[in-house]
């Protein structure tokens, strides 16, 4: 399946801004089921000074610096990718290793230098108090790896409720534990504490799902804007992802920008601005079939 992305960003600021600096991390992501057929970034006004660069993780970042005065800032990019079915979706759950097999293997050195930093807290995943005991009801001992994915993905469906406006990414996870409330970016971190209280690794995606579903099929939460979800490692299989938002286990539908330990490290546009006054800020995101 072929997809284009735009995802635009428009600034409006009250009063001129003098100096700005600003990072942009969406995509093209790096993945072995997504082909990235063209990118390209439009910013405007022209900066006066652009960069890129890979990080740690292989996200693409664009750097940019507009020295002269402004009112408005637009950044608009535009992926094209292609997406192919991952091997996962033709595994039969149950034949999967214990989850605790993999926990263990995960200690042992070749396994630590590529998965360490995807089982350790991070600034938004972080164990909080109950999160261990929530996740076990389905990490049952000796339960196979995807099959106990599967459910906790199900349960955190069921147990909190898509509520766009409760939070905001300052929201701590023990609010979102508490109220069972959230975006897709609360219930990522939250599967993200989950699954790494019990040892295993997993990582936070950020990207983007289809705007308009096919024939017959339901629409789904979080389209037409930015969305998160998480892949958790398995061996043979590598970095399964599950998208809790939606209760499914990520086919085709998932364009991947970037990913990492947690939201910070991909915010899709941060930076600094010399201005007098306040702004405004709208974003909109489209996605289509090519």
């Amino acid at each position: 399946m072929k997809y284009r992305v735009i995802h635009q960003t428009k600034y409006v600021y009250q009063a001129p801004a003098s100096l700005c600096h600003n990072m942009i991390c969406q995509g093209p992501g790096q993945n072995p089921y997504q082909r990235n057929l063209n990118f390209d970034c439009l910013i405007t006004p022209d900066p006066s000074y652009q960069s890129e660069r890979r990080d740690f993780f292989e996200n693409h970042w664009i750097y940019f610096a507009i020295q002269r005065p402004h009112t408005e800032l637009s950044v608009k990019v535009t992926n094209e990718v292609e997406l192919l079915y991952p091997d996962w979706l033709y595994v039969q759950p149950e034949t999967t290793p214990p989850w605790e097999s993999i926990r263990d293997w995960l200690q042992t050195t070749d396994a630590m230098n590529d998965t360490r930093q995807f089982y350790l807290e991070s600034e938004f995943v972080r164990f909080i108090p109950g999160i261990r005991e929530y996740a076990q009801k389905s990490f049952q001992p000796g339960r196979p790896v995807l099959e106990a994915m599967l459910e906790l993905n199900e349960r955190i469906h069921k147990d909190f409720d898509f509520t766009p406006g409760f939070t905001d990414i300052s929201t701590p996870l023990e609010e979102v534990f508490e109220h069972r409330k959230g975006v897709c970016q609360d219930l990522s971190h939250f599967t993200l504490s989950c699954v790494r209280s019990l040892g295993l690794a997993a990582r936070y995606i950020s990207g983007y799902i289809e705007t308009l579903p096919p024939p017959g099929k339901p629409k789904l939460v979080g389209a037409d804007a930015s969305h998160a979800w998480v892949a958790v490692f398995i061996p043979h299989l590598g970095w399964v992802e599950f998208d809790p938002t939606n209760n499914i286990l990520v086919s085709d539908q998932h364009i991947r920008a970037a990913m990492g330990r947690d939201f910070a490290d991909i915010v899709p546009l941060k930076g600094i601005v010399y201005s007098g006054g306040g702004q405004k800020m709208k974003v909109s995101v489209d996605v289509r079939k090519m």
